[in-house]
C-alpha cells in the first residue's frame, strides 16, 4: 500500500507524462492499493473521482481516499459522511478512512473562537466549506464516531493491527511553540 497526500491535481497540473511516471513508479514498486489522504484536489466530483476510475482503469491499483479540507469544498454534510470511516481489511489490519476536521485541543494557550472564524472568514480557503456545526462541535462529533469504530474494530479477533489515514493530523510533534496568536492558531489545522 502507498499512502499520498495534498495531491492537489487542479493546481500542480500534473502533463500526462507525469502521471504517466507516477503509475510506472506504483508499478515498480509493486503497489497495490493507493491511498490518497486528502487535498487531491477543489473538486471532488468532477476531478478527482475521475481520477481515481483514470488510475484504475489504468492499472490493477485499487483506489482509496478520505477528503481532505480541500476536497470538501462545495459538498455537503451528507457528501461529506458517505466517503467518511470507510474501512478496508489487509489479512488482520484494518485500514481506516477517517476525514477528522481541527482540533483546537492542540493549542495550548486560551482560544479566542471569533478571532480564529474571523480570521478563517477572511483569509484561510476553508471560508468556502459549510459544514453543519462548528469546529469545535464537528470536532467532538468525528472523535466520537472514530471511537466507536476503533472500540468495535478492536473487539474483533482477525484484526491485530489498526491503521488511520486522516489529512488532519493531530500529533504533538507537529505543534508549534510560539507566543504569537496569530501563528498559535495553527495547531488546531
Amino acid at each position: 500500500m502507498a499512502i499520498i497526500s495534498d495531491f492537489h491535481l487542479d493546481s500542480n497540473h500534473f502533463s500526462i507524462e507525469e502521471i504517466e511516471l507516477f503509475i510506472s513508479l506504483l508499478n515498480d514498486l509493486q503497489i497495490t492499493d493507493l491511498h490518497f489522504a486528502g487535498d487531491i484536489s477543489n473538486d471532488l466530483h468532477n476531478i478527482s473521482e475521475p481520477f481515481f476510475h483514470q488510475l484504475e482503469s489504468l492499472t490493477d491499483l485499487s483506489v482509496t481516499f478520505n477528503l481532505g479540507n480541500h476536497d470538501m469544498v462545495e459538498l455537503s454534510e451528507e457528501e461529506i459522511s458517505v466517503s467518511n470511516f470507510k474501512v478496508k481489511t489487509f489479512a488482520s489490519t484494518a485500514f481506516v478512512s477517517f476525514h477528522g476536521w481541527y482540533d483546537y485541543s492542540f493549542m495550548k494557550e486560551k482560544v479566542d473562537f471569533q478571532k480564529i472564524i474571523a480570521f478563517k472568514n477572511s483569509f484561510y480557503f476553508d471560508r468556502k466549506i459549510h459544514r453543519q456545526f462548528d469546529d469545535i462541535k464537528t470536532t467532538a462529533i468525528e472523535l466520537e464516531k472514530l471511537e466507536n469504530l476503533l472500540t468495535e474494530l478492536s473487539a474483533k479477533p482477525e484484526i491485530e493491527r489498526i491503521i488511520v489515514s486522516t489529512h488532519f493530523v493531530p500529533h504533538q510533534q507537529f505543534i508549534i511553540n510560539t507566543r504569537y496568536e496569530k501563528f498559535a492558531r495553527f495547531n488546531a489545522y
